[in-house]
């Protein structure tokens, strides 16, 4: 059993590594990650989240983020249509599991300017991006952990392993990323569609530099319209679809929310349901209250995962301040 969990973090761990990139299932919030020039209005803007991840009651880890964003402008500036500006992010998240056998941590630092094309706040943007992410493997403390620790008859209690993991592993790396968009702000329309291309300088993700090693580019598309009506209910759609190699991650997400009325500064209860491709249903609550928002999304597993009887689910908490 033992030997079955560690195989199963490393699995984990190469899912985590190749991504470079935290998966939080509300894009809409957190689509600076993945394409700076998204940050499509003039607001002091702060997003934290918690994900929870369980496969099988034997694995779990735990991912947090935070994301600040705010435009570099005064705040008569702000309130003024069609002006152009430029916009200051920056980020931290982590991966880790419960064991503490990995820990993947990342900094982020973005700048982006966007320029009016139009009327009805419509913008065009580019943004720059750049990023440090550390990952570390430990198994000190976990015994019987690689093959040199059995031979034909089991375990050799307290037999030291000469595999390089074994002491620990950790090893850092830069990425660059970059990204434009077109967006548009209207009273009842509001959409943005992106384009973004991380890891563009290819970092090695180990200390043995191979074209084996080397990360490819991760593309990605982003996409969103959210329709408010004069009651300031929100029909909304979302998407972000990313390819790196022969990987990929996509996600879409469609809802409602209904504006509460009688509430100084606005409320709002939501609903939603997103897709995560080839991996799971994610239902999403959303209450709003003036500036605050806070979703409760809940992974429900559908990928192939299943038919090895491992079953997965995972809980996400996202608070989001505009100020």
């Amino acid at each position: 059993m033992r030997k079955n969990y560690i195989i199963l973090c490393l699995l984990l761990f190469a899912g985590i590594a190749r991504g470079q990139e935290i998966n939080f299932s509300r894009v809409q919030d957190m689509a600076i990650w993945y394409n700076q020039s998204l940050k499509t209005d003039k607001q002091n803007s702060l997003k934290l989240n918690y994900r929870n991840v369980q496969y099988g009651g034997q694995i779990a880890y735990n991912s947090v983020a935070a994301l600040f964003d705010m435009p570099l402008m005064s705040k008569e500036a702000r309130s003024k249509a069609n002006s152009s500006y430029l916009s200051l992010s920056a980020g931290a998240a982590s991966d880790k599991s419960n064991t503490g056998i990995l820990n993947n941590t990342l900094g982020m630092l973005g700048l982006s300017y966007a320029v009016p094309i139009g009327r009805k706040e419509t913008y065009m943007a580019a943004g720059f991006q750049g990023a440090y992410y550390q990952s570390n493997f430990n198994v000190n403390g976990v015994s019987n952990a690689f093959g040199d620790q059995y031979d034909n008859y089991g375990p050799i209690e307290g037999a030291p392993s000469s595999d390089r993991l074994a002491s620990g592993w950790s090893y850092g790396h830069f990425n660059l990323n970059a990204g434009v968009s077109v967006f548009s702000n209207a009273r009842y329309d509001k959409w943005y569609l992106g384009v973004s291309a991380m890891q563009v300088n290819q970092p090695y993700s180990y200390k043995v530099k191979s074209d084996s090693t080397r990360l490819k580019t991760n593309f990605g598309v982003q996409g969103g319209y959210r329709y408010v009506t004069k009651t300031d209910d929100e029909v909304a759609f979302y998407m972000s679809m990313n390819w790196q190699g022969p990987a990929y991650r996509h996600f879409y997400n469609f809802s409602y929310t209904k504006a509460i009325p009688g509430v100084t500064g606005g409320a709002a209860v939501g609903l939603g349901l997103g897709y995560r491709y080839d991996d799971a249903l994610v239902p999403d609550l959303e209450l709003r209250y003036q500036k605050l928002v806070i979703g409760v999304l809940y992974d429900i597993n559908i990928s192939t995962i299943s038919a090895a009887g491992i079953t997965r689910n995972g809980l996400e908490l996202a608070l989001k301040i505009d100020f």
